[in-house]
């Protein structure tokens, strides 16, 4: 699952000129909170981890492989994962599903370590810092200044286990980087229902999200008008995006495949 010779270049190049020392975390970070609205795609890696705790403890793990198929773990790949850093795999399907299965079985053996030990915090998190009022890849207006950069895998793992992230559990990366929308992305090519949405992207906006029985849009967005008016602009940008992105889903009669 490597990167072409090209994309491996510019990265590096990259790096050294945009290079600036990354800082401590300070703070417990929400997870739920530092995914909204943006990264679903850590709540369907999560998705992956439980199927893989629940797997039957004498399936092989080829036949885990060949089931893992038809899980949304294969669209957050093939549409994120791939088309973002190995596009020339969109070409292959042969070539695709040998490094999804290779990526699954990573995902296995990184499930493995984390029930074993626990987080490992020599491995720290990377999020990104931003100021001002941020433009998302996808074109939307995005307030808040600590991102998602790198390790959705072990947010995941977290969020699967009810865990913040701790201070020790992360570094911040300063640089500048466009703040990706994933979630936009993915609601094309993945059921979400609209109480799944809200539980996804309240906590994000709302304090206490999760004591409060916020279950439609309309429910949400009167609170964050209550609680959060300086965002309301944001949240009814994002959510007009992902309700256009659930409506092409639905369009395509739930093909995600």
């Amino acid at each position: 699952m490597r990167r072409s010779l090209p994309a491996t270049a510019a990265r590096t190049i990259r790096r050294a000129v945009t290079w600036r020392p990354k800082s401590p975390g300070r703070e417990v970070v929400d997870i739920e909170w530092l995914i909204s609205p943006l990264r679903y795609d850590v709540h369907i890696r999560a998705a992956m981890f439980e199927a893989i705790a629940t797997r039957p403890e004498q399936e092989p793990i080829e036949d885990f492989l060949t089931r893992s198929k038809s899980h949304p773990y294969v669209v957050w790949f093939r549409e994120i994962e791939a088309a973002r850093f190995r596009p020339w795999l969109l070409k292959d399907d042969a070539a695709l599903m040998a490094d999804y299965r290779e990526r699954v079985r990573k995902a296995v053996d990184t499930f493995a370590s984390f029930s074993k030990t626990g987080y490992d915090t020599r491995y720290p998190v990377t999020l990104r810092s931003t100021r001002g009022l941020q433009s998302t890849d996808t074109g939307l207006p995005f307030g808040r200044s600590l991102h998602v950069g790198d390790g959705g895998h072990r947010l995941a793992l977290l969020l699967r286990a009810g865990s913040a992230l701790e201070p020790a559990m992360y570094r911040v990366d300063p640089r500048p980087r466009p703040v990706l929308d994933n979630t936009s992305i993915l609601l094309r090519h993945v059921p979400l229902s609209e109480a799944d949405y809200v539980a996804f992207v309240a906590p994000g906006y709302v304090p206490g999200a999760r004591g409060l029985a916020l279950d439609t849009l309309d429910a949400l967005e009167k609170t964050v008008a209550e609680q959060a008016p300086e965002r309301i602009t944001e949240l009814r940008r994002i959510v007009e995006a992902h309700e256009r992105a659930r409506s092409a889903y639905q369009a395509s009669g739930g093909n995600h495949g």
